[in-house]
């Protein structure tokens, strides 16, 4: 197989927009800082008065740590057993990104190529695991960087030893709000989409479509589901759309038959679907079991075609919210990433679903951490996170929408702000864009509630 040139694989815009933020660190590396009242001239992107990262308390040779030679060895934690183990998916994509970027000769960095060595622990989405994975991923196997580690409750868990040991937990599967917490910036979600933004999408549809609806909730009884019950809660205020009842489930388990029962039982105009993986299917099925068929919102973490399928006949016309383009879309197959993105599934991970929206999230996200790489002007951790919270607008990066951008900046930590509803078909077996390209940047912050952000 011909092997896709560098130029080709960040794309034309890519580059230049990576050249600029080049440019912009190297002038800005090139004078003293001032951080907290000490004044360094470490590292590039370390300290500063224009610096979001302050490495004053990081402990002594902290910054290198899992770059040896050509190689930057990255760690993740995520289900790959248990109810959740369908998320294995994710490493499909991810590994077969970097065993392509690896037969490209790599990932420039500051002028230096390198290789990734991705390190990958199962947790079967038990925050406890996930804490002893990267204890052992940190202290053990010396990775240089946390890498999409899965999970609200899973990533809060780990949250002070990343950041009171300075390791970059990059690209987080969560779209929690809590990433932008300014006390802790060593963490960044990833490009999923805000779940406060994601109820903006479809509280503003139903405003227009509905404006008098009554609302039913279905939320995981933690954190992440959680998030989805205080933005829709803060979002409908000033409104004439109302929640009629909310029912939890146990976030461990998939069972949610009695409280989908018990929100059918209000006849409520629409259903807000705040679970994940096997819940998703699980709450469309109890739902159409009771007869009941309100206009239907499903969480973004559940987009895959094997989970719309999972649903049935239930799951035609479920709305729910991507970054990305649908892989399952024949009308995409002649798009040069998607191109791009199925001929590697097949030579390095042939027994994946390239058509699942979560093996395409997977192949996404390790894109989107090489182009992070290949902003910063060092590989080292300082830098790189530096980089990953002051990032300019990238665009085309693995199957991003096309012109959608993912940025952050000293005051804007979110980088999945740009996004589409959509709304799935069963007999077409993929999902359409309902309305333009949304873009939401710079508001994910502002619309959270403070509880949830500062959480």
């Amino acid at each position: 197989m011909k092997v896709a040139s560098p130029a080709r694989r960040f794309g034309p815009l890519r580059i230049v927009t990576v050249l600029v933020i080049a440019t912009m660190v190297a002038a800005a590396c090139g004078s003293s800082r001032k951080t907290g009242g000490s004044s360094t001239s470490g590292p590039s992107g370390t300290g500063g008065s224009s610096s979001v990262i302050d490495t004053s308390s990081c402990p002594a040779g902290n910054d290198s740590v899992g770059v040896n030679g050509d190689t930057i060895t990255i760690g993740t934690s995520l289900p790959l057993s248990g109810t959740y183990a369908a998320f294995k998916a994710i490493l499909q994509g991810e590994e077969a990104y970097f065993s392509y970027l690896n037969s490209t000769g790599g990932v420039d960095v500051g002028g230096k190529k390198y290789k990734i060595n991705l390190v990958s622990k199962d947790d079967a989405y038990d925050a406890s695991k996930t804490v002893t994975n990267v204890q052992s991923l940190i202290n053990d196997s010396k990775v240089f960087s946390l890498f999409n580690v899965v999970g609200t409750k899973n990533n809060l868990g780990i949250r002070n030893m990343v950041n009171t040991q300075c390791v970059p937990d990059l690209l987080i599967a969560s779209g929690a709000i809590q990433w932008g917490n300014t006390k802790y910036p060593w963490m960044l979600g990833s490009e999923l989409v805000p779940y406060p933004l994601e109820m903006r999408a479809f509280v503003n549809y139903l405003k227009e479509k509905k404006p008098n609806a009554t609302i039913a909730l279905l939320k995981a009884n933690d954190d992440f589901g959680q998030s989805y019950q205080e933005s829709l809660q803060s979002l409908i205020k000033g409104t004439n759309l109302k929640i009629v009842q909310t029912q939890s489930y146990d976030s461990e388990g998939a069972d949610v038959n009695s409280q989908v029962t018990s929100l059918a039982a209000t006849h409520a105009d629409a259903f807000v679907v705040g679970a994940t993986l096997l819940a998703c299917p699980a709450a469309l099925n109890a739902m159409g079991s009771a007869g009941w068929h309100p206009i239907t919102y499903m969480s973004g973490t559940c987009v895959s075609k094997l989970l719309f399928a999972a649903g049935g006949a239930n799951s035609n016309n479920v709305f729910s919210v991507t970054p990305l383009l649908d892989p399952a879309d024949p009308a995409n197959n002649s798009n040069a990433a998607m191109q791009l993105y199925k001929t590697n599934m097949k030579k390095y991970q042939s027994s994946a679903d390239a058509t699942d929206g979560i093996v395409a999230y997977g192949w996404t996200t390790g894109a989107l951490f090489a182009a992070i790489l290949h902003a910063s002007p060092s590989a080292t951790r300082s830098a790189v996170m530096e980089t990953a919270r002051t990032l300019k607008p990238l665009s085309d990066v693995g199957l991003q929408l096309p012109g959608s951008t993912w940025s952050t900046s000293a005051n804007d930590w979110f980088l999945g702000e740009d996004f589409r509803l959509i709304q799935y078909n069963v007999s077409q077996g993929h999902t359409n864009f309902i309305g333009p390209l949304i873009d939401d940047s710079g508001k994910a912050g502002p619309l959270s509630p403070t509880s949830l952000l500062n959480g």
